[in-house]
């Protein structure tokens, strides 16, 4: 029985493969598919969602989590529809009617460019008859002794974002660009997170982009977490001395690329994980490194470097 958390160095995205076997069984929960640049460049440290499967003879995708739909977070996940077998897709947003048959594809803007990419793989989650399964209440699912709970952003905040994409008008969305900023911002903070239990203890912490204020109906629930990933990756303004305290880590992954896009991560945040906590740091890209993947080994709750 073996279970190995893997985060992949994509840049400056997301995307985090959990493996769990047991017997001659398996299961792969994938949350989040990263950039679609993952290796746009000659970038050999870099590994895609499709690299990634491809190397590690993933047969099957059990279960694909959707925090939000930045491009960071999606990027990969269209290449793969198709190519591997997907038990379902777990979202919290699903995007009105008119805006899927619209069928847009435009990436003027990083915002557009997103809200494309989710538009194609939703329709073409939808072609292939993957069920997509949409979250309205903090769930948790278990696979025999790995449990993972998906954590539901404030209600009323979703649903002001469910509002602004009801307002959208898909033959001008040029003309519509303070509307689209003001839904680029709120996907942060209407992203969900997840925590990953096994063996009846919590043993990681996937946070996406949520804000600081996204912890408060969970604090109970995020205490004493091994590993933890620094919120939007490594933006200090997500992460606070008292926040780093209650989840007591032993390791910190930074999900960010060392080309410094969008400013992120901040360096300040080194210096508040050393005050505030033992953890160690891990970052998935920096200047000197070479692996490809962070891997957390869930029974020995330790971080290895994978090429």
């Amino acid at each position: 029985m073996t279970c190995v958390i893997d985060f992949l160095n994509v840049g400056f995205g997301e995307a985090t493969i959990i493996q769990y076997t047991y017997g001659d069984r398996s299961f792969c929960l994938v949350v989040d598919g990263g950039d679609v640049h993952a290796t746009a460049s000659a970038n050999s440290r870099r590994c895609s969602l499709a690299q990634y499967i491809q190397e590690h003879h993933i047969e099957k995708i059990d279960v694909l989590v959707i925090t939000h739909f930045h491009r960071d977070h999606i990027g990969g996940v269209y290449d793969i529809l198709g190519h591997v077998p997907i038990g379902k897709i777990k979202i919290h947003l699903m995007l009105p009617e008119f805006i899927l048959e619209s069928g847009v594809l435009n990436d003027s803007t990083p915002m557009l460019a997103s809200l494309s990419l989710y538009i194609q793989i939703l329709n073409r989650a939808k072609e292939l008859n993957i069920p997509i399964d949409r979250i309205e209440e903090p769930a948790a699912f278990y696979e025999q002794e790995l449990t993972y709970k998906l954590l539901m952003p404030d209600r009323s905040k979703l649903e002001q974002l469910k509002l602004q994409l009801n307002d959208l008008d898909m033959s001008c969305l040029e003309e519509q660009l303070e509307p689209l900023n003001q839904i680029d911002r709120m996907l942060n903070s209407t992203a969900m997170a997840v925590l990953i239990s096994y063996k009846g203890e919590s043993i990681a912490l996937i946070t996406s982009d949520v804000a600081l204020d996204f912890w408060e109906p969970y604090r109970e629930e995020i205490e004493n977490i091994a590993v933890v990933q620094a919120p939007h990756h490594g933006d200090r303004h997500q992460i606070s001395g008292e926040w780093l305290s209650s989840i007591n880590p032993q390791a910190v992954i930074v999900s960010a690329d060392d080309e410094g896009t969008y400013q992120l991560p901040h360096k300040e945040i080194e210096a508040m994980i050393a005050e505030h906590s033992k953890a160690k740091l891990y970052y998935t890209e920096a200047a000197a490194t070479t692996h490809r993947i962070l891997r957390v080994d869930a029974e020995q709750c330790r971080v290895e470097f994978i090429q």
